[in-house]
């Protein structure tokens, strides 16, 4: 029976070694209490999970040796969000949930009534992001690490990926298909929505539409509430 801590690792098979960070060997050692020798689970973040002996390393370090494959998804999760950049605290909430779930990236982009601020940072907004989703890798046990793209403006991201169905999170009756072959993207749009020209932009693209009902929700919590949709109608 393996414990149920887990970390993640760069390891790709069996006999593979990775030291851990030195922040993360003291919060195993200091905090978890977990011991050379003991059992932990690591997940690479490209699909696999194994189980893991702890051994000692230099200047009280740990190693982790992979003694087992406990599972494996050869392909990155399907589902892609697309999020506009919010205010940093109101992104950090949602990207914090959206990364526990089965989700392949997190595109952020740019969109007429994206709220930008002199002097933002978005190089440190970015690697805050990446940060919370290693943290959700582990929090949710999860094999795939869902990867955070640097912000983008909307329709050049489009014209990088011109070929991936999009279903657009706009007020309205749902349109989309009852299933997608292959990679698909949930786009959802800052405080205040898209503008008129980018929705007819949009359409032009043919994205599909998935409404959250007839009340009005924030940008910060629409994108969780879109995909908890998504999961109840079995789309990932």
């Amino acid at each position: 029976m393996f414990a149920e801590s887990w970390f993640y690792a760069p390891l790709r098979a069996v006999g593979d070694t990775a030291e851990l960070p030195p922040q993360e060997a003291f919060h195993m050692q200091k905090v978890l209490r977990i011991r050379p020798g003991r059992a932990v689970m690591a997940s690479n973040g490209k699909g696999s999970v194994f189980a893991c002996k702890t051994e000692p390393a230099k200047s009280d370090g740990i190693r982790l040796l992979a003694t087992e494959i406990v599972s494996s998804q050869p392909s990155r999760p399907r589902l892609n969000m697309i999020l506009s950049l919010l205010k940093a605290k109101d992104l950090e909430e949602p990207v914090e949930g959206l990364c526990q779930l089965n989700l392949g990236a997190i595109h952020l982009v740019t969109t007429d009534h994206t709220q930008e601020f002199k002097g933002q940072n978005h190089d440190r907004l970015v690697e805050r992001l990446r940060g919370k989703s290693l943290v959700a890798l582990k929090q949710a046990k999860k094999g795939w690490l869902t990867e955070v793209y640097d912000p983008l403006p909307l329709r050049e991201w489009r014209k990088r990926v011109p070929d991936m169905p999009l279903i657009l999170l706009h007020p309205g009756k749902d349109q989309f298909p009852e299933a997608f072959t292959g990679d698909f993207g949930l786009l959802a749009g800052p405080e205040g929505g898209f503008s008129r020209q980018e929705l007819e932009w949009l359409a032009n693209e043919k994205c599909h539409r998935m409404g959250l009902g007839e009340t009005r929700v924030r940008g910060t919590h629409a994108p969780l509430l879109a995909c908890g949709k998504l999961m109840g109608l079995g789309y990932f």
